[in-house]
C-alpha cells in the first residue's frame, strides 16, 4: 500500500485507524528505542512500503527520534531496524553537536552511522572536526579519515591538525597518527603522533613548548609534562635547556585533602653539562612548600618554606624585583590550637643568608618558637581587661652562643568613657625575660654559661574623642558622607632597667626605656552610596593621619649625652584615598622638622578596572639609603593584543633596574606570548604558544610560584 500525501506527519504513539493504524502497528513493532519513544517523519512527498517498512521521503525531510534529529533532500527510513539514508544537504543533530555530509547511513534507534564529505561540531568543547568520511561508532566516538580537526571557528582556520585516520573520544581524546600541523591551509609541522583532549577536565598530557633567549643563559627552550594524580592532585615536569648554561628539571605538585588543606611544593635543579660556559652550577638548586590547612584535632598547620643552594640562582631565574632583590630565604612551619580567648603556636623558623660574605654557620635559626598568648578578654561586668603573651624560643646555630630564652608579659587594662565623649585606656604589664645560654656571642667577646633574667613593667594611657558630622548630598549616587574627626594622645612610660648581662639574640633582649608622649589627629571620610532598588553601599573615601612622638626623657636639662637626639620625632602623614572604586591613592611619609626634608616618602597610586586593565606608579625613598620608582601598566584596549609594561628606575644612580614588556595575542582558538625583560646584568626574549585546549608555560627555571 503506498500514501501519497503532503506535509504529512506520523507519531508512533498510539494505534490509529485504517492504513494509518497498520503504518503505525508497523512502526511500533519494529522496536523503536524502548517503544515509549516517539518517532516523527514529515515531509514534502512521502511513500510507504508496507511489505518492507521502509519510508521514502522526498524534500525538506525531518526525521527525529528523542533528542536525535536528521535533515536531508531524501530519506530512506526502514521503520523496523530503524536505519535510514539519507542524500542531500544531510544535517544530524542531538544534544551534544551535530554532523553534516553530502550522504549518510544512520541508525536512529543506536544513533551510529557514517557521513561522506563530512563535518562535525561538539558543543561543551567548541570541537570542529571535517573528513572525506566521518563513522559514528557510539555516541561518544567517532572516527575522521582523510580529515583534520580544530578548536576554531570559521571556514578556514587559524590552525587545524589533519591526519589520514583521526579516533575521537568526546570526553575523551583525538589520537592520531602522521599528523601535519597546519597554520591556515600551510602545513608547518610534522608529529609522529598526537593525542589532543576532546574535554573540559582535567587531563594528563604535554604542554606547549616555548622558546627564548637570555644573553645569561643564551638559547632557551622549556618542555613541560602535566599528570593528574587524582581528582585532588597533579603534577608538573618540567625540562628547561640553556646553551649556555646547562640543562634544568623541575617538579611542581599541588594538591588538596579534606576540606581546606591545600598546598603547593615546587623543586628546580639546574646543572652544568660538557661544552656550556658555565660549570659550577651542578648543586644549584631551589624549592618551596607552601600548606594551609586543618589537622585531626582542630590543629591549624601553615607552612611556607623556601630554600636556594646560593643567591645566584634567583639573579639567574627570579622573575619579580622581590625574588632577584633577596638577600634571604626563610622557612617556617607552625602549628596552632585555639581554646576561645587562649591560642597556642609553636613554630620551626630557619633562615639562610644570601649575602656573599655570610657564614651561615653562625646564622641564628629559631628551633622552635612556642607562642602561648591569652587575648585580651574583660573581666566580668567591669571595665578591667586582662591578657597574657608569652614566647619560648631555642636559639640554635652552628657556631657561636645558643640558648632557650622565655619572654613572659601579663597586662591589665581598662576601657572608660565618662559622658561619651572621651574614651580613657590605661594599661599596666610587667616582662620578665629567663635565659638558659651557652657559648661566645657574636663577636666572641664575651663567654656566655648558665642562667640569666631580667624584669621591668610598663605604664601606658591613651586618650582620644571623637567629632563627626554628616552632609547630605544627593538623592541617588553618592547620597551622604560622615566626616569625622578623631584626636588622641598616648602616655607610654618604661623604666631603665639594668640589661648589660643578658646575652643579645635579637632585637627583643634589649627593651629601651621610655617616657613618651605620642599625638595624632585622623579624619575620615566614609561614603553612602544609594540606588533605587537595591541596599545602601557604605565606603571609606579617605584616611588621613597625622602623627608625632615627643620625648619626655630627652627634654631633661641633665641628658648632654643625647644632646645628638631629638626630643620630637619625625612627623609621620598616612593617607589612603579611594575616591572610586577603581582609583586609589596612598602615601605614607616621613618629614623631619628639624632638616626641613623627609626622611622617608612613599607613594602609590594606580587605576584599576579589571584584571587585564589596570595602571599603577609608585615612588620609594629612605634617606642615605635608596630611592627608586616602579610603574606598571597593563592594556587590554587594543584587543586581542594584550599589553603589560613595567619599569623599575633607580634615582640615586640615575639608570634603569628593569624594563619589561609583555605582548598576548588572543585568538578563538589560541594564543602568542612575547616578552622582553631587560634588567641591568641581563636581556631575555621568550616566545609561548598556546592552543584552545592543550595551555601552554610561560616561563623557564622556576620562581617557585610557577602557575
Amino acid at each position: 500500500m503506498k500514501i501519497l500525501l503532503r506535509s504529512l506527519l506520523f507519531v508512533v504513539m498510539a494505534p490509529l485507524v485504517g492504513a494509518a493504524l497498520m503504518a503505525a502497528g508497523d512502526v511500533r513493532a519494529a522496536g523503536l528505542g524502548d517503544g515509549e519513544t516517539p518517532v516523527s517523519l514529515q515531509a514534502d512527498q512521502l511513500d510507504y512500503d508496507q511489505d518492507s517498512g521502509v519510508y521514502t521521503a522526498v524534500g525538506a525531510v525531518d526525521l527525529q527520534q528523542g533528542a536525535l534529529k536528521l535533515n536531508a533532500d531524501q530519506v530512506r527510513y526502514a521503520s523496523r531496524s530503524g536505519d535510514a539514508e539519507a542524500e542531500g544537504h544531510v544535517h544530524l543533530r542531538d544534544a551534544d553537536g551535530w554532523l553534516r555530509g553530502e550522504q549518510m547511513q544512520i541508525n536512529m534507534n543506536s544513533g551510529t552511522g557514517r557521513a561522506s564529505s563530512a563535518t562535525g561540531f561538539f558543543n561543551a568543547y567548541n570541537f570542529h572536526l571535517a573528513g572525506e568520511e566521518i563513522e559514528r561508532l557510539a555516541q561518544d566516538h567517532y572516527v575522521i579519515r582523510r580529515g583534520f580537526f580544530t578548536t576554531c571557528d570559521g571556514a578556514v582556520p587559524d590552525w587545524k591538525f589533519g591526519s589520514s585516520r583521526v579516533d575521537v573520544t568526546v570526553g575523551g581524546f583525538a589520537h592520531a597518527r602522521h599528523v601535519k600541523f597546519y597554520l591556515r591551509d600551510i602545513p608547518v609541522l610534522y608529529l609522529p603522533y598526537l593525542a589532543y583532549p576532546v574535554k573540559t577536565e582535567r587531563e594528563s598530557g604535554f604542554l606547549m613548548p616555548m622558546f627564548g633567549y637570555s644573553a645569561d643563559r643564551g638559547m632557551q627552550i622549556s618542555l613541560a609534562y602535566y599528570q593528574v594524580l587524582a581528582d585532588n592532585q597533579d603534577a608538573t615536569l618540567y625540562l628547561d635547556h640553556f646553551s649556555d648554561m646547562g640543562l634544568g628539571t623541575g617538579l611542581q605538585y599541588r594538591y588538596i585533602f579534606g576540606r581546606d588543606n591545600v598546598g603547593e611544593a615546587n623543586l628546580y635543579y639546574i646543572t652544568a653539562y660538557d661544552g656550556s660556559s658555565s660549570d659550577d652550577l651542578s648543586d644549584r638548586f631551589a624549592y618551596r612548600w607552601e600548606h594551609l590547612g586543618t589537622l585531626p584535632g582542630q590543629l591549624r598547620l601553615s607552612a611556607d618554606v623556601e630554600y636556594v643552594s646560593d643567591r645566584d640562582y634567583f639573579e639567574d631565574f627570579g622573575t619579580e624585583a622581590e625574588e632577584y632583590d633577596k638577600d634571604e630565604v626563610e622557612s617556617t612551619v607552625a602549628l596552632s590550637r585555639s581554646w576561645g580567648n587562649l591560642n597556642l603556636t609553636a613554630e620551626v623558623l630557619y633562615t639562610k643568608d644570601l649575602e656573599e660574605d655570610a657564614d651561615n654557620d653562625r646564622t641564628l635559626q629559631r628551633l622552635p618558637e612556642i607562642q602561648l598568648d591569652y587575648m585580651r578578654t574583660r573581666i566580668g561586668g567591669s571595665p578591667f581587661y586582662a591578657k597574657f603573651d608569652s614566647t619560648s624560643t631555642y636559639f640554635w646555630r652552628r657556631e657561636g652562643m645558643t640558648g632557650t630564652r622565655v619572654d613572659m608579659r601579663p597586662a591589665l587594662s581598662a576601657y572608660f568613657q565618662p559622658g561619651d565623649v572621651i574614651e580613657i585606656e590605661p594599661e599596666i604589664g610587667y616582662r620578665e625575660r629567663l635565659y638558659w645560654v651557652s657559648g661566645d656571642d657574636a663577636d666572641n667577646t664575651e663567654q656566655f654559661d648558665g642562667f640569666e633574667h631580667a624584669e621591668n613593667w610598663d605604664l601606658s594611657t591613651r586618650l582620644a574623642t571623637r567629632v563627626s558630622r554628616v552632609f547630605r548630598l544627593a538623592d541617588t549616587g553618592l547620597t551622604k558622607v560622615l566626616h569625622s574627626v578623631e584626636p588622641e594622645v598616648t602616655h607610654s612610660f618604661v623604666p631603665n632597667t639594668k640589661q648589660s648581662d643578658l646575652p643579645r639574640f635579637d632585637s627583643n633582649d634589649r627593651v629601651e626605656n621610655a617616657n613618651k608622649l605620642s599625638y595624632a589627629l585622623v579624619n575620615r571620610l566614609i561614603g553612602k552610596f544609594e540606588q533605587p532598588d537595591s541596599a545602601p553601599d557604605y565606603r571609606e573615601l579617605l584616611y588621613f593621619r597625622l602623627s608625632q612622638e615627643y620625648d619626655i626623657w630627652l627634654s631633661r636639662n641633665d641628658r648632654e649625652d643625647r644632646e645628638d637626639r631629638d626630643r620630637f620625632s619625625d612627623i609621620r602623614s598616612e593617607l589612603i584615598l579611594r575616591p572610586t572604586r577603581q582609583w586609589y591613592v596612598d602615601l605614607d611619609c616621613y618629614y623631619n622638622p628639624h632638616e626641613n626634608g623627609f626622611s622617608a616618602f612613599s607613594a602609590e597610586t594606580g587605576v584599576e578596572f579589571n584584571e587585564e586593565r589596570r595602571i599603577s606608579w609608585s615612588y620609594r625613598y629612605q634617606e642615605d639609603v635608596s630611592e627608586y620608582m616602579a610603574a606598571t601598566v597593563q592594556l587590554d584596549l587594543l584587543k586581542p593584543v594584550y599589553l603589560t609594561y613595567e619599569n623599575r628606575y633607580d634615582c640615586v644612580e640615575s639608570k634603569r633596574l628593569e624594563n619589561v614588556v609583555h605582548l598576548e595575542y588572543r585568538s578563538q582558538c589560541w594564543s602568542l606570548f612575547l616578552s622582553y625583560r631587560d634588567r641591568t646584568d641581563d636581556h631575555e626574549i621568550l616566545v609561548g604558544f598556546a592552543l584552545s585546549g592543550i595551555g601552554n608555560i610561560f616561563q623557564f627555571g622556576s620562581s617557585l610560584d610557577r602557575t
